[in-house]
């Protein structure tokens, strides 16, 4: 079992892997709010891209909260 150090540190990695993806989402948001009505292949590819990035993200939450919940119950046991 991970020790409560590699914990925090793992949890510090999905935050700032969370906060990428969250930025590339802004990017692309604003792309496709205005978009190009000549390359429709582009806001193809940016929806798909955004989709992905979404599913990313949603795996990430999963990851953090797994991370957290194993965090605070390590954290119990040692109080106990």
């Amino acid at each position: 079992m991970a020790t409560f150090r590699e914990l925090q540190d793992q949890q510090q990695d999905l935050l700032s892997d969370l906060d990428e993806l969250e930025e590339a989402v802004a990017e692309l948001t604003t792309a496709l709010a205005t978009p190009d009505p000549d390359n429709e292949d582009t806001q193809h590819a940016q929806r798909q891209h955004l989709a992905w990035l979404e599913r990313q993200r949603a795996g990430l939450l999963v990851m953090l909260n797994e991370a957290e919940r194993t965090l605070l119950q390590s954290d119990s046991e040692d109080e106990a």
